[in-house]
């Protein structure tokens, strides 16, 4: 079709044919792509490549705590007003007290007098036990003279392993008694000598567990021994062919021997009843102790409720206690943020969150201050739950300071850029030479030379993409290659 044209033109005259030859000559060219001169070319150098996650947040307190009271009362004083500073430990507000106090003075008292009375228990239960030693030894002393001496002229070899009475022979028709009388006497014998052991085996050092067993075992020695006399006083009813004044005499021995048992006996369970009494003083008496305590916890707890504390160092952002007004339970009356430490909260949504990490540094500006001011800060936390904000999942990401600036301030609005990556030195051309088609990435890569030009297409793999409009690429390109950015009209 061209060498057609050509061949039109040389049937006219030169300077025409000329002319229209010119034409064609730049039609062609221009139809077929044009010249370097139409389009904007970059190379591919290397270069930093930076990503950047750019987010708007607030400024926050690190610490910021909201106080109320439990419960109601009529406020009796307020220590500081919004602006100032407090330390961790001023009282910031308190509640009239007073009736609490008297109830607590009293319930103090009733725990004093009940600690003593306490106390007194202990004491005299000390010198019940420590009365057992003296105790035992006495009636050992009177179940001994019981015994050996009061009835021992009823007896022949009585500390023998075969005693008989001295009217034996008399009891030809009681063999039951005779029996008795023997077993019985003998059974005495035993139990005072292993007495006495246990006896010589106690001091007042003794652990007051085994004093009482030492009682409770004394009191069975004493009715063993009983026994023996109540069989006697049985036998001497009836012993045929003896004086009765001789009964009587031997009556007296056996009567004497018994109150003097008898009174043993009553001074070792008194002792036995005085331990018990005791120890159910100390049950009791504790009881009580414990009940007083805790009506002293309770009512220094309700005064503990009486009084705001402040938990931290900071300051007042908020009071609106009155004093003499009425507060009521739950309801917020003074605000504290904790001292210096100041930190920026930001929801960032869940297309950019992988790219960010704990320890991520950033920069940040103030609206306050504008764009020329800039703060240094890392990135410190980031939930791992999300917020939903207008449908989107976000996280909250917390970044701290670098370092404190009297300028800053809680409530400010920041703009946040985190740098998220940086690679160093790597290939990269401008991010509009790139474009999409289907799941590829391409590039037009720019062909030519001095008299034509050309472009081809080249598959890219991209890697960061920086906040300056380049792009990272990983293959497709090599440096000092030239790409298209822009055709010109």
């Amino acid at each position: 079709m061209f060498k057609r044209l050509i061949e039109k033109v040389f049937k006219y005259k030169w300077w025409v044919g000329g002319g229209l030859l010119l034409l064609i000559i730049i039609a062609y060219f221009t139809f077929r792509g044009g010249s370097a001169t139409n389009l904007q070319l970059a190379n591919v150098e290397r270069r930093n490549v930076t990503q950047v996650i750019s987010e708007t947040g607030s400024v926050k307190p690190t610490k910021n705590v909201d106080l109320a009271f439990r419960t109601g009362g009529r406020i009796a004083y307020v220590s500081a007003g919004v602006g100032k500073h407090v330390y961790a430990g001023n009282v910031l507000v308190s509640l009239d007290a007073s009736e609490l106090k008297a109830q607590l003075a009293k319930s103090q008292a009733n725990l004093e007098a009940q600690a003593a009375k306490l106390a007194q228990d202990q004491t005299n239960l000390d010198n019940t036990y420590s009365s057992i030693v003296t105790t035992l030894g006495a009636v050992f002393t009177n179940a001994n003279d019981a015994v050996r001496v009061k009835i021992d002229p009823l007896y022949i070899n009585g500390e023998t392993d075969n005693p008989q009475l001295v009217f034996y022979s008399n009891l030809v028709n009681n063999a039951q008694g005779q029996s008795d009388s023997r077993s019985q006497r003998i059974l005495a014998s035993t139990i005072l000598n292993n007495w006495t052991v246990q006896i010589n085996a106690i001091s007042n050092d003794t652990p007051t567990d085994t004093l009482g067993k030492s009682l409770i075992t004394a009191a069975s020695n004493l009715n063993s021994i009983g026994n023996l006399l109540n069989t006697l006083n049985n036998i001497l009813l009836n012993v045929p062919g003896v004086p009765q004044s001789t009964i009587l005499t031997y009556k007296g021995y056996v009567s004497s021997a018994k109150s003097e048992l008898d009174s043993a006996l009553m001074s070792v369970n008194g002792l036995l009843q005085n331990i018990a009494s005791g120890k159910a003083a100390l049950v009791s008496d504790t009881a009580t102790q414990k009940g007083y305590s805790a009506d002293v916890d309770n009512l220094k707890a309700q005064l503990s409720q009486t009084v705001i504390y402040s938990p931290i160092s900071g300051v007042i952002t908020k009071q609106e206690a009155k004093v003499g007004e009425i507060a009521a339970p739950n309801s917020v009356l003074v605000s504290v943020i904790s001292d210096g430490s100041l930190q920026i909260e930001t929801n960032i949504p869940e297309v950019d969150i992988a790219k960010v990490a704990v320890g991520d540094r950033a920069k940040v500006t103030l609206d306050a201050y504008g764009n020329d001011v800039i703060f240094d800060a890392i990135v410190r936390s980031i939930d791992p739950g999300e917020t939903v904000i207008e449908g989107v999942a976000t996280y909250l990401t917390k970044l701290q300071f670098s370092k404190p600036d009297k300028r800053i301030k809680s409530g400010m609005t920041a703009n946040i850029d985190i740098v998220s990556a940086t690679h160093e030195n790597v290939l990269a051309v401008p991010q509009r030479a790139v474009r999409k088609s289907q799941d590829k990435e391409l590039v037009s890569r720019y062909i030519g030379s001095s008299d034509a030009t050309s472009t081809e297409d080249v598959v890219v793999t991209t890697g960061l993409r920086s906040s300056d409009g380049y792009v990272e690429i990983l293959s497709g390109l090599n440096e000092h290659d030239q790409v298209v950015i822009q055709h010109s009209q």
